[in-house]
């Protein structure tokens, strides 16, 4: 490759990751209309990277404000490629020390909700794609960078793009850690809804962000003015919360650990902490029955725990719950499973744990395996050997839910380095800026060569 000057375009890229960081992109149905169907904050974030491109002279086009795709006019059309990323976010959750969205540079921290997951990675790949048309580098392939809004929901955006384009002969998202991800454990989120016996103390408990976010908070309010049980409990457990009286009733809001739902074990779920209180400090068989089910993270409780040597344990997240005063309960399990299994089976099993209760199956997708010996594969990882031999060459399987479950031949590809911290989705997320000018030039050399690769 050409010799590039990278260092020269560190100071723009991390002007416009700030830029994108600052958008509060979160799906928000509420200002959702024809042309932002997921809101106006995931729409800003589309547009941005639209006009950004546009000024810079690629070929851009907006799917309706489901997905922005962008092209080079300098390269070729043998084979396509895409890079696909998504500029939606999760919420914002509890336990920032800062404004999530100021984008804010601590040293060598860069903090914003989205910085790993994956706004960094959306700068990234487009100042490749930029690099490679300065420097007029030849293509053989089509490459074409994807950028999606519904990543972190339903990814409703993908399922409307690939409706409207062919998939790809190869595809990469930069969503996940290097050096690869081979595969991704399959998804199955469901609601469950039943109605609460009248004897249970509590009157409600509501908490959690998102089916896939392990719940940061809860707030509990129980049937009595006896609030010493629950302080005694909290000082027993080193439970963070803050317990007072409200008329009668006891309220007790209880702060966790915020994580992404694939790797449960990082957090610390303040739903199932508000229930093993109820349930182990005021005796109450109700909270009782649903911690003993829903309050271990591999499933075991619900008996589906289960693990195979290719894609590794089954997990489980309670992630939200909505139990209201009038009587009615519904909370959200995100399960990711393995090779083992199949959704239909988990579907059983949730069924004889909870009978009394009704299901909405929200999202269900089967687990993936790509072939590690295709060529393009084996060029993603010459390359990552390349620019980081001393880090982990060993191919990953995933459990989080990246674009690769809809579009054929992807897998995921960067941008975390098996030594970064694992902050996805949690409280004061960030990024270590010293990393992105090495990495730039990975995903630059990435491009380069899928987009001369004779066969993929």
């Amino acid at each position: 490759m050409a010799r590039i000057d990278f260092a020269a375009y560190r100071e723009d890229l991390i002007e416009s990751l700030q830029a994108c960081l600052r958008i509060p992109s979160v799906r928000d149905m509420t200002t959702a209309k024809e042309g932002q169907p997921y809101g106006k904050g995931v729409a800003e974030a589309l547009n941005w990277i639209e006009n950004m491109a546009k000024k810079d002279g690629f070929v851009v086009k907006n799917y309706e404000g489901h997905v922005v795709t962008i092209d080079s006019p300098h390269t070729g059309k043998e084979k396509t490629v895409e890079v696909v990323s998504h500029l939606d976010v999760v919420g914002v959750g509890a336990g920032w020390d800062r404004d999530p969205f100021s984008a804010e540079i601590i040293g060598n921290r860069l903090y914003a909700r989205g910085t790993d997951d994956m706004k960094r990675a959306v700068v990234l790949v487009y100042y490749a794609f930029k690099i490679l048309k300065d420097y007029g580098i030849p293509l053989k392939n089509q490459l074409r960078l994807v950028y999606g809004g519904d990543e972190e929901t339903n990814m409703d955006d993908m399922k409307y793009y690939r409706w409207q384009v062919p998939a790809p002969d190869f595809a990469f998202t930069p969503d996940g850690t290097f050096p690869l991800c081979i595969g991704e454990k399959g998804a199955y989120t469901v609601e469950c809804s039943s109605q609460v016996p009248k004897e249970s103390l509590i009157l409600s408990l509501k908490g959690g962000e998102g089916s896939n976010v392990v719940a940061s908070s809860a707030t509990l309010i129980l049937k009595t003015s006896n609030s010493k049980p629950a302080e005694v409990y909290c000082n027993l457990h080193n439970i963070d919360a803050v317990i007072h009286k409200v008329e009668d009733k006891v309220q007790i809001d209880i702060k966790g650990v915020g994580a992404h739902a694939s790797t449960p074990e990082l957090g610390i779920n303040a739903i199932v902490q508000a229930l093993a209180l109820v349930s182990e400090a005021y005796q109450d068989d109700y909270a009782s029955y649903l911690f003993e089910r829903l309050g271990q993270f591999n499933g075991e409780g619900v008996g589906i725990a289960q693990e195979t040597k290719e894609m590794g344990k089954l997990t489980f997240n309670l992630g939200t719950i909505h139990w209201k005063e009038s009587g009615e309960i519904m909370f959200e399990i995100d399960i990711r499973y393995p090779n083992s299994t199949d959704s239909r089976w988990l579907a059983e099993q949730l069924q004889k744990s909870f009978p009394d209760f009704e299901f909405l199956v929200t999202y269900d997708v089967p687990w993936t395996l790509q072939d590690a010996n295709r060529p393009a594969i084996q060029a993603l990882m010459q390359t990552y050997k390349e620019f980081y031999p001393d880090l982990d060459q060993e191919l990953q399987i995933s459990g989080g839910v990246t674009y690769s479950k809809f579009i054929p031949n992807c897998v995921s590809f960067g941008a975390s380095l098996p030594t970064d911290q694992k902050i996805a989705h949690q409280a004061n997320e960030y990024i270590c800026i010293d990393s992105l000018e090495t990495l730039l030039a990975l995903y630059t050399e990435t491009l380069r060569k899928l987009g001369q690769l004779e066969e993929l």
